[in-house]
């Protein structure tokens, strides 16, 4: 089911779109929200009948036929029981719609998430990325709770102030001046509301933001005794977050008391007016009595409606920061064309270059990886390595030059050509809280021969042999904690497991003691005929012996190797590291 459509900046209007994705739920609420309305203004009049036929008989001593006490009684409990129901259909049905609204915007956001440009994503903290998910996409249908209420009340109003003019036209206008009042106030609180509702919600994105990157670096902080100091890093975004809630909390203060009184004076000004017209016998006392409880009553829809209208700010805040995920354009290009499906493949950057902020990352790159060989890259730390990788590996789009892949720009392959002939492993080895088995197959169709084939060849199957229930073994906070190395080695055996025809390894082997390392470099060489092209980055020696090609970047550029000892000293390598 689509999200709804959030391109209006209207937050109300986005509280419709809800309703249009949700158009059965929120008919059902609609519609409970309208008879619910009516029954409360059925209300008075069951209660002014009920004060003319049974309550002042009663006090006056008059006899009261039980007919009028059965009437009196039937009418209000009956209207009370169509009011119960209809608040629980309601309710049900709000909570349908605003909760599927939430799920289908989630998922809207973070299939948004996967489909935007890697660079989008590393100019932004992931706490942001989860405030965006979570707080924002919840400020945003918050007033959806209230939504068919209010619509209900506004209907009541309607009623109300009808039957208000009705009984005394003096009656009407006191009711129709405390609505404008009520409304009036609306409208100014929002106008002070909206901007800092707006602050709050940047200042809650921003303590998310840093909160998440001080979870991930707790084994840093405790390690290094950084508490104190990361707790003043901490400090001045909760504190900005405090102000902006205090600031919220200021005009909620002074606009609250005056609605809640607003009500009560009205029903000051209707005794004033109705008591006379009791005693001159032009208006009953369940007239009056009818009267001041409808004004009571119509408290209630204007709280409602105040409420609802309170959230709007909040909303509109969330609904700008969910669009800009929404309807940024800076997506991966989708083309119309299809990589082969078997065979290494031939990668070219001709000319190819990358800036970000301004600044010139690589530029100028001219390579060729023939299909099947292995290059490794060398160079220093910061002369654009993994910038390297990732746009032969289609993972960056250069902003100058072009990169072909099988001699095609990879700006015009369809968006998921890429990822199903490309295998990367990344110098930070990512595995999820999952069993080896699912974090090996990602939802993949793969045998248990097959798994361990990989796992062999990544020499990673002794390690989960020794796990307490082997492929099934999960990994991460809630099961077996993995060493660095043995995580770029169970990342590097998901890997190659899809026989991918290019191989990208960025420093995959930095956290492998020699041993080991040697025998991953050469389960790489010999994967037999069909070996995938390979571009590997390290600055270790051990992945020079493997080598067809190797290349020497240095300030961004590839530069020529002069002597054999040139990619040894690119990569920091002394000559006292025993490598011939």
């Amino acid at each position: 089911m689509p999200p709804p459509d959030l391109r209006r900046k209207s937050a109300l209007a986005a509280q419709f779109a809800g309703a249009r994705a949700n158009p059965g739920p929120a008919a059902v609420a609609t519609v409970a929200g309208l008879i619910n309305g009516s029954t409360m203004v059925a209300g008075a009049s069951a209660i002014a009948w009920a004060t003319d036929h049974l309550v002042v008989p009663a006090l006056a001593g008059a006899h009261v036929p039980a007919r009028a006490w059965w009437l009196s009684a039937s009418f209000i409990l009956g209207v009370s029981a169509i009011r119960w129901c209809t608040i629980l259909v309601r309710g049900v049905s709000t909570g349908t719609v605003q909760y599927r609204a939430q799920a289908q915007t989630r998922r809207a956001v973070v299939r948004r998430f996967l489909d935007l440009h890697p660079d989008w994503h590393r100019e932004r903290p992931a706490g942001k990325l989860l405030a965006h998910a979570g707080g924002d996409v919840d400020a945003l249908w918050s007033p959806t709770q209230f939504a068919y209420f209010a619509a209900g009340m506004v209907f009541m109003l309607v009623l109300a102030l009808t039957e208000l003019f009705a009984r005394a036209f003096a009656l009407g206008l006191t009711g129709v001046a405390l609505v404008v009042l009520v409304l009036g106030l609306n409208v100014t609180y929002q106008r002070l509301l909206a901007p800092r509702a707006r602050d709050a919600q940047a200042a809650r994105g921003v303590v998310s933001a840093v909160a998440h990157e001080s979870i991930q670096g707790g084994p840093v902080v405790r390690g290094l005794g950084l508490t104190a100091v990361e707790d003043e890093r901490f400090a001045p975004g909760v504190e900005r977050l405090r102000a902006a809630d205090v600031r919220l909390a200021s005009v909620s203060s002074v606009f609250d008391p005056l609605l809640e009184l607003l009500p009560t004076a009205a029903v000051l000004v209707v005794l004033g007016l109705g008591a006379p017209r009791v005693q001159q016998g032009s208006l009953s006392v369940g007239d009056l009595v009818g009267v001041v409880y409808l004004l009571i009553t119509i408290a209630i829809p204007l709280n409602v409606i105040s409420r609802f209208l309170s959230m709007l700010p909040m909303a509109a805040a969330g609904r700008e920061r969910v669009h800009g995920v929404l309807g940024s354009a800076d997506v991966v290009p989708d083309g119309d064309l299809d990589l082969g499906s078997s065979g290494p493949m031939r990668v070219e950057l001709r000319g190819a270059g990358v800036s970000r902020h301004g600044r010139r990352i690589v530029a100028d790159l001219d390579l060729v990886l023939e299909p099947g060989t292995i290059t490794v890259v060398v160079g220093a730390v910061g002369s654009g390595k993994t910038t390297l990788l990732d746009l032969a590996g289609g993972q960056t789009h250069a902003d100058s030059g072009v990169v072909l892949l099988d001699g095609t720009d990879v700006r015009a392959l369809r968006r998921d050509a890429v990822p199903a002939r490309v295998a990367t492993v990344s110098q930070s080895p990512f595995l999820f809280a999952e069993s080896i088995r699912d974090n090996l197959a990602l939802g993949g169709s793969f045998s248990d021969e097959q798994l361990w084939r990989a796992l062999r060849l990544a020499a990673a199957d002794e390690i989960v042999r020794g796990l307490p229930d082997g492929l099934g073994t999960v990994v991460g906070e809630r099961g077996a904690t993995l060493s660095g190395g043995q995580r770029q080695r169970v990342c590097l055996a998901r890997a190659l497991l899809r026989e991918p025809r290019l191989l990208v390894l960025d420093d995959v082997t930095s956290a492998l003691d020699a041993r080991v390392e040697q025998q991953v470099l050469a389960a790489i060489r010999d994967l037999g005929p069909e070996r995938p092209t390979i571009l590997i980055s390290t600055g270790r020696p051990a992945a020079l012996s493997i080598a067809d090609h190797v290349v020497v970047l240095r300030g961004g550029r590839i530069v020529p190797a002069e002597s054999a000892e040139e990619p040894r000293a690119a990569a920091g390598i002394e000559e006292s590291s025993g490598v011939r």
